[in-house]
């Protein structure tokens, strides 16, 4: 086992593969964000006309991220296997390129759909689909990837700076949208957008083929002995891991419907204040300070192994912010939704690190990819049905419009906080990595 002073000398060596191979997912989460901060402007781009059923439409764009998900992450699992024929840590570098080839051809379609016109809209949904595909590639990846890159002692944090730069690609997507496209430019401004995010995942691809040009150090831990169906079987029938599903398919979801829904949740009970502009601004902020949030989870549990204590803390804290923000926008107090969204960026994108590392410990030796990748499908089917739901719950006849919506949601996150007090047990990587080192 490296010395502590040796890993952090290897450090940056170690951490250019695992840094430039998070920029496709978080390439992938950026678009999947693009519409939400100025909803209104594409509804009127690609339908000339405002309606419950046009804004959806444009939901939808985000929605089908989280529709695609469930369906074709179980497909992605076998390609990230090794093959006897290639050089170790084959499969993980074969998952990544597939996931970041799919990126460059749904940014390229995207691109094709920037018409001012339903036919426009078509070509743009199915780039959307595209990426959501890549996407299942993706997400799932960085567990996987600390474990095979990084030393025992630092894989909490080197999980926390991959997941955390899924929140960040999120984040420029809320701030780079509303800072190009401006209404009375849209014409020229949308395909402009689209031609950007076409260039940056070309330039992650080249990237990404460039990256991975050895095997991982430390990729001899990653060695199973069952393939990933008898895996996932064995997942399934452990009680604690349901109930850790139940609960990030609540904070998960909840994170997708406000990102995607925060222009219909502030605009209407402030809309003298606020506008599509300072909507995207708030959601960039939102997950700006998840990313230092998540840092520090990292190191935290690098230093204490204390998962429990930290997702039951985090679960909770996110939970009183999503209730702060009804109360707060239900009585007009700007300052407290902006503290209350603050809060839940912070709380809400920090715990899913520890999430996935938590599962990772709690269920070895299944392969960390598995049980993330059930956890982000769950999180996805959260989003797709609480997005949904809210969206066409949506009362315009209330100057909150979006209350019964919010009031549903608080109730919901204290559901989240139960299931998370249910799941315990026994370290096991962590066990048979001391036991196998004395």
């Amino acid at each position: 086992m490296p010395s502590q002073q040796q890993s952090l000398q290897d450090y940056g060596t170690l951490l250019s593969p695992s840094m430039t191979t998070t920029t496709t997912p978080a390439a992938a989460v950026d678009r999947w964000i693009t519409f939400a901060p100025c909803l209104y402007i594409f509804v009127q781009y690609y339908f000339q006309q405002e309606s419950t059923s046009t804004t959806n439409a444009i939901n939808s764009l985000s929605s089908v991220y989280m529709m695609i998900y469930p369906f074709a992450i179980q497909f992605t699992f076998r390609f990230f296997e090794d093959r006897a024929c290639g050089l170790p840590g084959n499969g993980l570098r074969r998952g990544i390129l597939i996931g970041a080839c799919l990126n460059a051809i749904a940014g390229g379609i995207r691109w094709l759909g920037a018409i001012p016109s339903m036919y426009g809209f078509a070509i743009l949904f199915l780039g959307q689909t595209v990426a959501a595909i890549a996407q299942a590639f993706m997400l799932s990846i960085p567990p996987q990837l600390a474990v095979a890159w990084f030393p025992e002692n630092e894989i909490n944090l080197a999980t926390s700076i991959a997941v955390s730069a899924n929140n960040l690609g999120i984040a420029a997507g809320c701030a780079l949208t509303p800072l190009v496209v401006k209404q009375a430019t849209r014409g020229t401004d949308i395909p402009n957008l689209l031609l950007i995010q076409f260039i940056m995942c070309l330039v992650v691809l080249v990237l990404i083929w460039l990256s991975f040009r050895k095997s991982p150090p430390y990729w001899k831990s990653m060695v199973h002995e069952v393939g990933s169906a008898d895996q996932s079987f064995i997942l399934w029938k452990e009680k604690r891991f349901m109930y850790m599903l139940g609960s990030y398919c609540i904070i998960m979801g909840a994170q997708c419907a406000i990102i995607t829904l925060l222009a219909q949740i502030l605009i209407p009970p402030f809309q003298h204040v606020i506008d599509e502009k300072l909507v995207g601004l708030l959601g960039a902020a939102m997950l700006f300070v998840g990313f230092p949030a998540s840092i520090a989870v990292g190191y935290y549990l690098d230093q204490t192994l204390k998962y429990r204590r930290v997702c039951t803390s985090l679960s909770l804290l996110t939970t009183v912010s999503v209730l702060c923000l009804y109360l707060s926008s239900e009585f007009g107090f700007l300052a407290g939704v902006v503290v209350s969204c603050l809060c839940f960026g912070l709380s809400s994108y920090a715990i899913a690190p520890a999430f996935f590392q938590y599962a990772s410990e709690l269920f070895y030796p299944i392969s960390e990819i598995i049980p993330t990748g059930y956890l982000f499908t769950v999180g996805n089917i959260g989003g797709v049905f609480l997005v949904a739901v809210m969206g066409w719950s949506e009362d315009m006849s209330y100057r909150f419009s979006m209350r019964v919506p919010m009031l549903c949601l608080s109730v919901a996150m204290f559901v989240s906080v139960y299931f998370m007090a249910q799941v315990k047990g026994t370290l096991r990587r962590t066990a048979h990595q001391q036991s196998s080192f004395p």
